[in-house]
């Protein structure tokens, strides 16, 4: 249910006090660089969507998770695996606050082993605002955290990068999408012949089954965004946050990965998920009737004739990180 916009002046008056309060100075551990293209040779592509932490507020009045604990174990074993990757994706929610230096000095260290390493690439989520009802705020801009340290970004910008036979395309799914669909149609429409497959990047999933959102995916995404991948000339997949937790749903031959695993507080999916062609585990929960999907981050490998995607994650209590499911989705090996 949509607050009034009043009750959403008046949280967002609250939440920007406690985070004012929150903030602490604090300088970018580094500044990234858009490269022109990915080499990953026999190395993966990794990607994780919302690695905010819950703040006190949600805790105490909606009782929502705190995944300190799970997320540092979760960033342990895809440190242990960064020799192996060529760059880190990472589909949005970089911080709780982006009005708050606590914040960002945690994704810093969170992204420290990988940022001298290899491109980190992000999309903008809706908490990478300084705002986050960004449709009553009076300036509709990039934080200045985010432009600290990824300086190519801004509202409503969408990017891409090659890598190999693959376009990787980063769209912001929280402004102006029905222009970003007309720079989407260009793009697929030049990359037609010169890729094999498309990956596209954004934050809010056009289709969940999660309970908190309703079963209902973003109506912007749906009507400026699907249209376009549905009608591409090559394969395309996109990969989604929002949703904390992870859905592998296929519409109309088109493959939605929603990876938004990596420390936001999880909620319930539905009994019925339909669409949802993931076999790995659910994490039950005490109550006995909700079920939460693991936290979680994928590795993307192209092997010519398939994009495989392997989902690494666990359950809370668990001993491990583990292989959770492999998916593995046809694409076009031939090009001019």
């Amino acid at each position: 249910m949509k607050l009034p916009r009043a009750a959403q002046v008046s949280i967002a008056v609250v939440a920007a006090g406690l985070l004012a309060a929150a903030g602490c100075s604090h300088q970018p551990a580094f500044e990234a660089g858009l490269p022109a293209t990915i080499d990953t040779g026999d190395r993966a592509i990794a990607v994780i969507g919302d690695l905010q932490l819950t703040s006190l507020l949600p805790r105490l009045v909606r009782h929502r998770e705190n995944n300190a604990l799970p997320q540092q174990q979760l960033l342990a074993d895809l440190t242990d695996r960064v020799d192996d990757l060529a760059a880190l994706v990472i589909v949005g929610d970089l911080v709780y606050s982006a009005r708050s230096n606590r914040d960002w000095a945690h994704f810093d260290r969170l992204v420290e082993p990988f940022a001298a390493r290899m491109p980190i690439l992000p999309a903008i989520g809706n908490h990478d605002y300084p705002c986050f009802f960004i449709e009553i705020c009076n300036e509709s801009k990039v934080s200045e955290g985010m432009l600290e340290r990824f300086p190519w970004l801004a509202p409503a910008e969408p990017y891409a990068v090659a890598s190999g036979d693959l376009l990787l395309v980063f769209l912001d799914s929280e402004s102006q999408l029905d222009s970003q669909g007309t720079w989407l149609d260009r793009r697929l429409s030049e990359a037609r012949g010169r890729y094999a497959a498309a990956l596209i990047f954004f934050h809010r999933p056009p289709y969940t089954n999660s309970i908190d959102r309703g079963a209902q995916g973003d109506p912007d995404v749906l009507r400026f965004i699907v249209p376009r991948l549905e009608t591409a000339d090559l394969p395309v997949v996109a990969f989604n946050g929002h949703v904390h937790g992870f859905e592998y749903i296929v519409r109309n031959d088109i493959h939605y990965v929603t990876t938004g695993g990596g420390g936001g507080p999880r909620g319930p999916m539905a009994a019925e998920r339909p669409f949802d062609r993931y076999a790995g585990k659910d994490c039950p929960q005490q109550n006995g009737e909700d079920v939460f999907r693991p936290f979680n981050y994928l590795l993307l490998r192209d092997e010519g004739s398939q994009l495989t995607i392997d989902v690494r994650g666990f359950c809370r209590g668990d001993n491990a990180v583990s292989l959770l499911d492999t998916l593995r989705v046809p694409i076009r090996s031939a090009i001019d």
